[in-house]
């Protein structure tokens, strides 16, 4: 049974070439029918999400925004163990202008992350062949990242749905990074209040009189 049905399949196959040859409109009507028929076949929710988003920018948008959060996280962490050792020592010995020194070292350090992530974006885009040089895949990864935005974009037409995965990616790191610079903020607010509350204590405690010798 399956060879006949293969029989009959080779046997269709010369007349499916010879029909598309037709001269005239005769070969476009019958391209257009098996057209029809393809459409038929597959889902509408498959066309409309292929229509939508194609499988290569799913893959590679979504395997790229998992580094850039894995990258951020690693350096997120760096960031804020570093600044806590800082303020705990700080804490024995409050000060009024150290914590503003560990915070904008703290703010660089979460610069330089961001930095690395709009680099590996653009070795990416350059590794891949989407952009022509170096200098393109900055620039188009960076105001897409920071969601700027101006400018022409060098992307390819069928990776253009790439760029809103760069500018989650931004979005996503960029809110992570306010969270931080938050709680940095209100850690080195709270060693200047106590740094403040103890010179206030120090300026309040009585003196102690002097002593005077007696006189002869």
């Amino acid at each position: 049974m399956a060879s006949s049905e293969s029989t009959v399949h080779d046997a269709a196959q010369p007349v499916d070439q010879a029909l598309r040859q037709l001269p005239g409109e005769i070969g476009k009507e019958i391209g257009k029918a098996e057209a029809v028929v393809v459409a038929d076949i597959q889902p509408p929710l498959f066309q409309r999400m292929e229509q939508f988003m194609s499988a290569p920018d799913l893959l590679f948008g979504g395997a790229m925004l998992l580094i850039i959060v894995f990258v951020h996280a690693t350096g997120v962490g760096l960031v804020t163990s570093r600044f806590q050792r800082r303020i705990e020592a700080l804490r024995a010995h409050p000060s009024t202008w150290k914590p503003d020194l560990h915070m904008i070292g703290a703010v660089v350090m979460l610069l330089c992350v961001h930095l690395i992530e709009i680099f590996i974006w653009a070795a990416s885009l350059v590794g891949f062949g989407l952009v022509a040089n170096w200098r393109i895949a900055g620039y188009v990864a960076s105001n897409t990242y920071t969601a700027v935005g101006f400018g022409s974009f060098d992307v390819p037409e069928g990776w253009k749905m790439l760029q809103p995965f760069l500018a989650l990616s931004g979005l996503f790191t960029i809110g992570w990074s306010v969270s931080v610079l938050v709680e940095i903020v209100r850690g080195s607010q709270e060693i200047k209040a106590a740094a403040i509350a103890a010179r206030q204590a120090r300026l309040k405690l009585p003196r102690a009189p002097r002593k005077t010798e007696p006189r002869l």
